[in-house]
Parts: C-alpha cells; structure tokens; sequence
C-alpha cells in the first residue's frame, strides 16, 4: 500500500478488495470469468476488470498466475484508491468520502456526482442533478451535519441512480440482489468510520 494516505482510505482500499475478490479454499484471490450479461469483459480480478481496466486486470491476473498473493492484494488496493480519489475533494468527512470511492468505483466519477447530487436533493430540492460537482453542490454537501442520515441518503441516492441508468430487467434482474446487498455492505462500512 502506498504510504502517505490517511487509514481509513487504507481500509476502504482494502475493504472493496475483499468485497469484490472471488477466493478459492485456501483464500487466496483467484482470476474470475465474468458472464456475457455483466458487460464488464470476459474476466476480473478483486473487481477489476479487463473492459474497464485493460492494463490492471492482465497485471494482476499474471500475478495470480505467478502465486504472488500478496502483491495481488496490495495492487489491487492501490489501484481503486487511486482510481476512486477524483471524490476526495468533495467532502473532508471520512464516511461520506468512503460512500463516494464505493459509488465512483462501481460507476465511475461522473455517476458517483449525480448520486451525490440526488442525495443532497432529499434536503435541498433546487439541486440540479448534472453531474458536475461545482461550488454549489459542495456549499450544499459542506452543510451536512447530521453524517448518517446522509449516508442514507447517499445510499437510497444510489439505487434511484441505478433504476435511472440499468434498470433490473432481463438479465440486469439476476443481479439485482447482489447489487443491493454491496451497497447495503458499503453502507455498513461507511457507518464504521460516522
């Protein structure tokens, strides 16, 4: 892991790692085949995956290959921080920067900002949700006070988001669940650091 970053980045770095990691018996992160319906490529390693990540994914596959664990999970780590900082700046609350890495891994820097704004809609009803993260969208976000409440909100902003772009129907429907029960699981660890 890379020094220099505050531990509960580390955590959350960690965290999607074992969220998102297929293991084998001996617990060790294994290169995984995705279905034709996941649009993500024909595989991933830790949720990385080689439609998204042509470079990460083929590295950390040939280190799976080589039995280099460790390293795996160190890179892996790094990568989604790394991939998932554009939403540091937004907000100096550990929580809610944890929720917006969790929404900006899964869909990007430009979904996690309309999730962000729809969840700062359930108080202020004038905010436009565009995907740009400017001045007003952070004086909104600057006046949370109440953390969990708005990470409940960041989380039902998630799923409305979600309906919006990939609504669970046809083979979308099958994994459904699975989404829900990540974002729940995010939800959880965000609250650790609230």
């Amino acid at each position: 892991m890379k020094s220099g970053r505050p531990e509960y980045q580390i955590a959350y770095g960690k965290w999607v790692v074992n969220a998102e990691a297929r293991r084998d018996s001996k617990g060790r992160i294994r290169v995984y085949p995705l279905p034709a319906s996941d649009g993500g490529g024909t595989y991933e390693v830790a949720g990385i995956n080689d439609r998204y990540d042509p470079q990460m994914a083929p590295h950390l596959r040939n280190l799976v290959q080589l039995g280099q664990q460790a390293q795996v999970e160190i890179d892996a780590a790094d990568y989604i921080l790394g991939n998932t900082d554009g939403v540091q700046s937004w907000s100096k609350i550990p929580a809610i920067e944890i929720y917006l890495r969790d929404c900006c891994f899964n869909r990007g820097l430009g979904g996690a900002s309309q999730i962000l704004q729809i969840a700062l809609g359930h108080a202020h009803a004038d905010v436009k949700v565009d995907g740009h993260v400017g001045p007003i969208t952070l004086g909104y976000l600057s006046q949370v006070t109440n953390v969990k409440e708005f990470l409940g909100f960041l989380r039902s902003a998630r799923e409305i988001y979600e309906r919006r772009v990939a609504p669970p129907v046809g083979k979308r429907a099958e994994m459904w669940n699975g989404l829900v029960n990540r974002w729940n699981n995010s939800l959880a660890f965000a609250l650790k650091f609230a």
